[in-house]
């Protein structure tokens, strides 16, 4: 999975949407702790895992109820290099339980049965999300909506796929969900030219790192190869 350096992190990880959490909302970090995470955050982007775990290990010494460890050592257990489900699974359950009001692990739960391609589980997991967190961040909520969609077509859903991108995106929206939901429509077609031009048309509107979770997740479908997402020279304006 590509990643980019920012706040936008991780499709997987509690990190990609920390900013858009209230602070109020987040279990209070000590500036040493923090200063952990951060480090192990840069080691796990950089493909430094065994760095980053051992990192991990010394921020739990010092906060051991802090769910963001537990994320983001689940994160480093499904990353595309390592792949153990075992070992990620019980990470991002415990992120979960110790932050029950959060919807953030529960995101990451979700997101690891889609890459398990445990596409019934996922697609139940996104839609509760939707129930039981209705005001979620706009950033959040249309990557859910996409990946309740992309479910949706692996299950021979097609018609319930249409629908979800009909009621949640527009081509005037703030994030590039509408562009490949419309590509995934297309992928699911087979018609991989017409995909390509909607994956286009999003990178040049939206810019490479905010289409990248989106990207990421054609990637664990197969339908793209693995690459970086860069936007053209001189993007056309976003109508």
């Amino acid at each position: 999975m590509s990643l980019h350096k920012s706040f936008f992190l991780l499709a997987l990880g509690v990190s990609f949407a920390l900013g858009q959490v209230p602070e109020a909302a987040r279990a209070p970090i000590s500036d040493e702790v923090r200063k952990i995470l951060l480090e192990a955050r840069e080691m796990r982007v950089h493909h430094r895992y065994t760095d980053a775990l051992a990192k991990l290990d010394e921020a739990e010494k010092l906060a051991p109820n802090l769910p963001d460890i537990y994320a983001l050592r689940g994160d480093i257990h499904l990353a595309p290099r390592r792949r153990d489900f075992d070992l990620a699974l019980p990470q991002f359950e415990k992120a979960a339980a110790l932050a029950p009001a959060s919807p953030l692990p529960k995101f990451n739960l979700a997101e690891f049965y889609f890459v398990k391609h445990e596409f019934d589980t996922a697609l139940q997991s996104f839609t509760k999300l939707t129930v039981d967190f209705p005001k979620l961040p706009m950033v959040i909520r249309h990557l859910v909506h996409y990946k309740r969609a992309l479910c949706e077509l692996k299950l021979g859903h097609r018609k319930n796929a249409e629908q979800i991108v009909a009621d949640n995106f527009t081509f005037m929206d703030d994030t590039p969900a509408y562009y490949f939901s419309k590509a995934a429509l297309a992928f699911d077609l087979g018609d991989t030219a017409k995909a390509g031009e909607w994956v286009r048309r999003g990178v040049a509107a939206f810019k490479g790192p905010a289409c990248e979770p989106y990207y990421d997740a054609f990637k664990e479908l197969r339908w793209v190869p693995d690459m970086e997402l860069n936007a053209p020279e001189n993007p056309p304006k976003q109508r």
